[in-house]
């Protein structure tokens, strides 16, 4: 599975991301919510996931498999 690094954050509520800090894998989760000047998201609760605050200034990055080419994975 491939993965880009989405530097707009303002698109990508209700997408599931993974996370990364400084290269290093965080998490994975569904952007519940992202400030208006796109420096800030929450991913949203999940399982033992408490809601989380990803922060530009922090050194997170925000990656993500586009759709199209997972549909045509299996092919």
């Amino acid at each position: 599975m491939m993965y880009h690094k989405q530097d707009e954050w303002l698109p990508l509520v209700g997408e599931t991301v993974q996370i990364r800090q400084y290269g290093r894998f965080v998490r994975t989760g569904t952007v519940d919510a992202v400030t208006a000047d796109d420096r800030i998201l929450w991913l949203g609760a999940d399982g033992v996931n408490q809601r989380q605050l990803i922060s530009k200034a922090e050194g997170f990055e925000v990656w993500m498999t586009y759709k199209w080419e997972t549909a045509n994975a299996g092919r």
